[in-house]
């Protein structure tokens, strides 16, 4: 069994996760709630849950205060919000979880196998980046959190000139010519780093529009440092209308 702990203000939400867990994850066992952050707080410490599932949007401080109170801490988090593109965005960046209320049992699950799959601890580094990401006020100022090699990275957009899929892994080719592989799909990159002004040139690539040097007449993105990326024909036009954008 799983023990967790469910940290939410609202009673309704918290049936509705509580029924959707007996649904679909029965091995997780709900030990505690709270409808507070300092009672969500007093529960961590007294019952030291593996999993706690946070809501975000929360009167007298948010989920991501709970975290900031604590510095370091040894389970692992779900956050589940209603809203806040900005809290989604601070999330996804810092390579942590979250479901969109009201919770559906197929992301749920899907959550679930993630926090299995990870064995329910984040590395000290991904806490700190998540903790730095959630106190910018800026969405520019945002860094990616990636694995690679057993190290963590804190990666700007701007430091990516190109992204490359690689399976179900993503390969991010950065400016200074190191090449970091993401145990996170080409899609995900592209919901994330669209706003950035990353442009999706094929089923397989993405390119940032600030590294581009131009349109090759065979239809190949040149990108500032040399490198060519293919275009697929049904996005050319599309492409070529974002680049003059």
């Amino acid at each position: 069994m799983i023990n967790a702990l469910l940290i939410d203000d609202e009673a309704q939400a918290r049936e509705h996760l509580r029924a959707r867990l007996a649904e679909v994850a029965p091995e997780i066992q709900l030990i505690a709630e709270a409808n507070n952050i300092d009672d969500g707080q007093r529960l961590t410490s007294a019952h030291k849950p593996q999993l706690v599932f946070l809501d975000v949007e929360m009167p007298g401080g948010d989920g991501f205060e709970l975290l900031r109170r604590l510095g370091r801490w040894d389970f692992d988090v779900i956050f589940t919000t209603a809203h806040s593109h900005y809290a989604i965005q601070a999330i996804r960046f810092s390579a942590l979880d979250y479901l969109l209320k009201p919770v559906q049992t197929d992301e749920l699950r899907a959550a679930i196998d993630r926090h299995i799959a990870g064995q329910g601890k984040l590395a000290e580094d991904v806490q700190q980046g998540f903790l730095v990401n959630v106190a910018q006020r800026d969405e520019k100022a945002l860094k990616l959190t990636i694995t690679h090699g057993g190290r963590t990275h804190a990666v700007a957009p701007d430091q990516i000139a190109w992204c490359q899929a690689d399976d179900n892994y993503t390969a991010l080719h950065l400016t200074d010519e190191r090449r970091l592989v993401s145990a996170r799909t080409l899609k995900e990159y592209d919901e994330m780093l669209s706003p950035f002004g990353f442009i999706r040139v094929h089923k397989s690539a993405l390119v940032n529009r600030h590294h581009v040097d131009g349109l090759d007449a065979d239809g190949r993105v040149r990108l500032r440092n040399g490198v060519r990326v293919e275009v697929s024909r049904r996005r050319l036009e599309e492409v070529a209308r974002e680049l003059r954008a």
